[in-house]
């Protein structure tokens, strides 16, 4: 009985990671959004020190 509870537990986890995943990326591709791009530091709120 715990294996076949941890197997559909695992069964629903890994449907539940694919559906997500595939919503995530349709939602990504009608929009232009890249979201491999790096933010600059200003955007976190840090400041660079001023070389003197």
């Amino acid at each position: 009985m715990s294996h076949f509870l941890s197997m559909l537990l695992l069964a629903l986890a890994l449907t539940l990671t694919l559906c997500f995943g595939v919503a995530a990326w349709r939602l990504s591709t009608g929009k232009d959004v890249d979201i491999a791009t790096t933010i600059q530091h200003q955007e976190y709120g840090w400041r660079t020190r001023p070389n003197n």
